[in-house]
């Protein structure tokens, strides 16, 4: 069989398999070849070897997945990764831009328990949602996208997070932390990544409450401390993978800001809508999260 024909058949069941356990002994066997014989041909052909071109057909296929609406969790699962944390590597080392990003520029509206507590990336919060209630479908979305997530560490955290935007309102009138809840849920409705949604929950922190880093540091992950200490430095030369987390955080809570915009008065609302479309508008747009973009634009348009 020439090299062509074994490549050419080769691949036709790769594509054909691909949500499957594929190995170079099962692949070789469809066409007849060793092991060895067919990994020296594939390489010599197609300049990879097969497992690397297997991965980067899994990848493709669910990034595919993932344009059409597709959760990542579930994506991943189906192209044979065991955790999401392993999948958002392969899949960014593969196109350069974490699992997340793509899933924040298809994301649609999504009913979440029943009731619309974020309605998706459109419409309104649901009116003064409890914050428990809140917690409740965080916890549940977070338990969704990671099965092992410890969830008495989650709890104490949310806890921690009640007790530094104690006694704090919003104009609207509700308890303060039900803003950083909408942030972490639209986060984890991004299926960002753990240490970015638990950042949701304390987006505020720095800027309206008398915590400090070094305290924060004390209760919080070390990621999630980064994170929230590299939204608060406003620096331009981040780390790449932090750049796109905070952006992702940065963005969720101006969304939610947003949307919650006509109870502040009407100088502060054109002043927030005018700063959306200057400086959120071109960073959403910048970074791909185009349906956010939208959204940010029409909520500001409302306002200016």
């Amino acid at each position: 069989m020439e090299a062509g024909t074994i490549i050419r058949k080769s691949k036709e069941y790769i594509e054909k398999h691909i949500d499957e356990v594929l190995t170079v002994a099962k692949i070789a066997g469809t066409v007849g070849y060793s092991e060895y014989h067919f990994s020296r041909i594939f390489r010599q052909e197609t300049g990879v070897s097969v497992m690397e071109y297997v991965k980067s057909e899994k990848l493709r296929r669910a990034s595919g997945d993932i344009r059409n609406g597709a959760k990542i969790v579930d994506t991943a699962v189906k192209y044979g990764w065991e955790s999401h944390n392993g999948f958002t590597k392969a899949f960014k080392k593969e196109f350069g831009y974490c699992p997340a990003l793509l899933r924040a520029m298809v994301m649609s509206m999504k009913q979440l328990g029943g009731k619309n507590v974020n309605e998706g990336m459109t419409g309104r919060p649901e009116e003064h949602a409890e914050k428990q209630m809140l917690f409740e479908k965080l916890k549940e979305m977070v338990l969704t996208l990671n099965p092992e997530e410890d969830v008495r560490n989650l709890e104490q955290i949310y806890l921690y997070a009640c007790q530094i935007y104690q006694g704090m309102k919003r104009y609207s009138g509700d308890e303060y932390i039900t803003h950083p809840l909408h942030t972490a849920l639209l986060l984890a409705d991004m299926e960002a990544e753990p240490e970015t949604i638990l950042a949701g929950l304390f987006c505020d922190a720095l800027k309206k409450t008398e915590a400090t880093m070094k305290e924060l540091r004390k209760y919080l992950p070390e990621k999630t401390a980064d994170l929230i200490e590299a939204k608060a430095a406003e620096e331009a030369d981040m780390e790449t993978d932090i750049l796109e987390q905070v952006t992702l955080l940065r963005l969720a809570e101006r969304l939610h800001n947003m949307k919650t915009i006509e109870w502040i008065d009407e100088e502060q609302r054109k002043k927030r809508a005018a700063e959306t479309m200057e400086i959120f508008l071109p960073l959403a747009e910048k970074t791909g999260n185009h349906e956010i973009a939208e959204e940010l634009k029409t909520l500001a348009e409302e306002n200016l």
